[in-house]
């Protein structure tokens, strides 16, 4: 029993049926939790992270990425070549001339190949945090239409409830003009309000659907299948300051870190640039006459690569990566302002929100508690109107309406203000605990 079923209570009793329930009537049994498979949101997170295809297809960039490491620290392929020492003049007699075998290996400048291996390193944090930023978007999307679920299923269960009212309102409103005691004008105006709010509810009823398939495309099911009701939720504070979540945001949050891993990558590249323009060494092996054996006479030859020819060339692409690095590092500056400044926003959007509810909660839904039992007192003692108690019940029900709205945005701006820290906020064991929302 949630705010304003004792009221309910009495009003039901006291029209002989026809309010049937107390708050929460379950009227549209496919919505009701108590009828239908209580959506869990630990379990619908477990199962996104299993079967999103999205998360699958950046997982395996990451992985992909990964793998590329240890070719960025290999030797180049070495070359082997065959040569005809001494063909005759005049002839192509290849069998006179002295047969040589040759290998040929580079050996790139000491430092270069552990550069190429930093770039690769960070290459891969890169993918990483863009695997980690895919799990935030996907586990986002999920955890807000989770609540706008939530949030439907109370809208339809207070529809279906203003329903009865309305319905009720009609037929006092078609017997008192039948006695003679209304206008024509007050039974017109209850059936279109009772019609009005009938196609409200059908609007309702397909948004539902609507999102029901917008949880399936997540999870990798079917659009149709279908998709039981979200369980209470509680109305429970911020469990952070502004400066604890930058603090967070700092180690943890994926965009930023993305940011940092290019600047440091740019870093690099740079460096790595600079080494370009020194020689690396090429050596060759030459086994001469194989028929003497493979201990034969040979030849070492050692020679240097120099990058004389195309110095221009190697230069301005120094230049180039001198001005990635510090495109990176402002770019990764800029992230970390946009970060925080999300950061204070959402913050404030939450405890706006939380703000509100609880107002609703402890305030305004107990007045709007107190006017109805004030109004089904006048109403039993002859004092009041019908229609009076059925304004008082339509006023309780927007308190209502209004506190589980900013419930709801209290925990979609809270899944905004996760993804930008980059941490949970709620643990698990919160998300299924029942409380002031029941």
């Amino acid at each position: 029993m949630g705010h304003g079923s004792w009221v309910r209570k009495a009003v039901s009793l006291l029209l002989a049926g026809v309010l049937l329930t107390a708050h929460h009537p379950r009227l549209t049994t496919a919505f009701a939790a108590d009828e239908a498979a209580v959506l869990s949101l630990p379990a619908l997170l477990d199962e996104l992270k299993a079967k999103n295809p999205d998360l699958l297809a950046a997982r395996k960039q990451w992985e992909a990425a990964q793998a590329r490491i240890p070719l960025s620290r290999g030797l180049p392929a070495p070359r082997i070549g065959i040569e005809f020492e001494e063909i005759p003049r005049g002839t192509v007699k290849l069998d006179q001339a002295n047969l040589m075998f040759q290998l040929i290996q580079s050996l790139p400048f000491p430092g270069k190949l552990s550069l190429r291996q930093q770039v690769a390193v960070k290459e891969a944090q890169m993918a990483a945090a863009a695997y980690k930023k895919a799990q935030w978007e996907t586990r986002g999307m999920l955890k807000s239409v989770y609540y706008d679920l939530f949030l439907l299923d109370r809208e339809l269960e207070l529809q279906e409830e203003a329903l009865l009212w309305l319905r009720q309102a009609a037929a006092t409103a078609e017997a008192r003009y039948a006695t003679g005691s209304a206008p024509q004008a007050e039974p017109l105006q209850a059936q279109a309000e009772w019609l009005e709010a009938a196609n409200a509810a059908g609007v309702l009823g397909h948004r539902r659907l609507a999102m029901s398939a917008h949880v399936n495309h997540l999870l990798n099911r079917s659009a149709a299948e279908e998709v039981g009701a979200p369980g209470p939720i509680p109305l429970t504070p911020l469990p952070a300051s502004v400066d604890e979540l930058v603090a967070l945001a700092e180690q943890n949050q994926p965009d930023l870190l993305a940011f940092k891993f290019s600047a440091e990558r740019s870093e690099a590249a740079w460096k790595l640039s600079k080494r370009e323009l020194l020689p690396d060494l090429e050596t060759m092996f030459e086994l001469r006459n194989p028929a003497a054996g493979p201990i034969g006479p040979w030849d070492l030859t050692l020679a240097l690569v120099l990058p004389f020819w195309f110095w221009t060339k190697q230069s301005y692409g120094v230049k180039a990566a001198l001005f990635d690095k510090e495109s990176a590092q402002a770019a990764y500056q800029g992230m970390r302002n946009e970060i925080t400044r999300r950061i204070h926003e959402q913050w404030h959007e939450v405890q706006a929100a939380y703000d509100t509810a609880r107002l609703c909660q402890e305030s305004l839904i107990p007045l709007a508690q107190q006017a109805v039992a004030s109004a089904l007192a006048a109403y039993q003692g002859g004092r009041g109107s019908f229609l009076e108690l059925l304004e008082a019940l339509r006023a309780l029900t927007e308190r209502e309406r209004t506190y589980y709205q900013h419930l709801a945005a209290l925990e979609q701006h809270l899944v905004m203000l996760e993804q930008s820290a980059g941490v949970p906020l709620r643990e698990r064991n919160q998300e299924t605990k029942t409380g002031g929302a029941s």
